[in-house]
C-alpha cells in the first residue's frame, strides 16, 4: 500500500465514515419547530447526542492510533506519547466534543444550554491554545510569539464561532459545516508544508468535517439560539481545532505567506459570516450558498497562487 493511499484511508476515509454515522445520530435529536420550543427539553437527546459525539471523537483517536501502528495493539495504547504539545489535541478535541455533548444533555432545555456552551467553548479555546503553543524550552526562542498568538487565536475562535452560529440561526445550518471544512482545508494546505505530521492531523479534522457536512446537507437543522443546531457539538470544536493548528504551524517553518492572506485563513468563517449577514435579508438561500462557496474557493485558489504546493511535503 502506497503512503499516500495509507494517509487517505487513515486520515480521511475512516474518520469520514465514522463521523457520518455519529453526525447522523446527532441530527436525529429533534428540537421541534413550534413556537416556544426553546423552553422545552430536546427530545431524544441523551443517547443520540452522547453516542454520536463519541463516534466522532473515536474517529479522530483511531486515526492517530492507526498512523502510529497501534490501533490493533490495545496493550500499547498506554504507551502513547506526544512529541509536541499540539499532539495532545488527539485527546483534547474528542474530549471537547464530549464535554459539549454532556452539557447539551444536562441542560436539555435549549435556552439553558446556550450560556454554558458559550462559556465552555471559550474555556476550551483558551486552554487548548495555551497548551498547544507553550512548548517551553523547545520554542524558547519564539516565546515572544506566545501571548500574541493565544490572544489572536482566541479572538478568531470567538468571532468564527459566533459567525457559524449566526449562519445556523438564519437557516444556514445545512451548509455552515462546509465553511469549517473549507477553513480546515486551507489550514491543512499550509500546515502540511510547515510540518507534515501537523498537516496529517488537520486531514483527520477534514475527514470528520466531511462527514458533518454531508449529514448537514441531508438533514439540516434550525435554531433561534446560539449552539442550538444539532451538529454544533462537533463543528464548534473542529473550528477551535482549525485555529489552534493554524497557530501551531506558525511556530515551525511555514511557507512565506502575506499577512493579509494569513488573516483571511484565520478568520474565514467570520468573513463568510459578515458577508452573509449583509445579504441574508435580500437574497435567497441558494444565493447565500453560492456566495459563501465563492469566498471559500477563492481563498484556496489564492493560497495555491501565493504558496505553490511542495512535492516533498511528506
Amino acid at each position: 500500500m502506497s503512503f499516500e493511499l495509507q494517509i487517505l484511508l487513515q486520515r480521511l476515509l475512516m474518520p469520514f465514515l465514522l463521523s457520518s454515522v455519529g453526525c447522523y445520530l446527532l441530527a436525529t435529536t429533534d428540537q421541534g419547530e413550534e413556537e416556544g420550543y426553546d423552553d422545552e427539553p430536546v427530545r431524544g437527546v441523551l443517547f443520540a447526542t452522547l453516542f454520536g459525539t463519541v463516534l466522532c471523537g473515536v474517529a479522530m483517536i483511531a486515526a492517530d492510533l492507526w498512523s502510529r501502528g497501534q490501533i490493533a495493539k490495545p496493550m500499547e495504547w498506554s504507551q502513547w506519547r506526544a512529541k509536541y504539545q499540539w499532539e495532545w489535541m488527539v485527546w483534547m478535541i474528542p474530549a471537547s466534543m464530549l464535554a459539549m455533548a454532556i452539557l447539551r444533555c444536562w441542560f436539555s432545555i435549549p435556552i439553558h444550554y446556550v450560556g454554558m456552551a458559550f462559556t465552555a467553548s471559550i474555556s476550551i479555546a483558551i486552554g487548548m491554545l495555551y497548551l498547544c503553543l507553550n512548548e517551553g524550552i523547545a520554542w524558547q526562542d519564539q516565546s515572544d510569539k506566545l501571548f500574541p498568538w493565544v490572544t489572536l487565536g482566541l479572538v478568531a475562535i470567538l468571532w468564527n464561532t459566533l459567525s457559524l452560529n449566526s449562519i445556523a440561526r438564519s437557516g444556514g445550518s445545512r451548509w455552515n459545516p462546509l465553511v469549517t471544512l473549507a477553513q480546515l482545508g486551507c489550514v491543512g494546505y499550509l500546515a502540511i508544508q510547515a510540518y507534515a505530521s501537523l498537516g496529517e492531523w488537520v486531514l483527520t479534522g477534514v475527514g470528520v468535517a466531511l462527514g458533518a457536512s454531508l449529514i448537514a446537507m441531508i438533514r439540516g437543522s434550525s435554531s433561534r439560539l446560539h449552539f442550538g443546531w444539532q451538529l454544533s457539538t462537533v463543528v464548534v470544536p473542529l473550528g477551535i481545532m482549525a485555529v489552534c493548528c493554524f497557530a501551531v504551524s506558525q511556530f515551525f517553518e511555514p511557507p512565506k505567506t502575506p499577512n493579509w492572506l494569513l488573516g483571511y485563513v484565520l478568520f474565514l468563517p467570520s468573513v463568510v459570516g459578515v458577508i452573509d449577514l449583509t445579504i441574508r435579508q435580500i437574497c435567497k438561500t441558494w444565493v447565500r450558498v453560492v456566495i459563501a462557496a465563492l469566498v471559500c474557493t477563492s481563498l484556496l485558489a489564492i493560497l495555491v497562487y501565493y504558496v505553490p504546493p511542495m512535492s516533498n511535503a511528506w
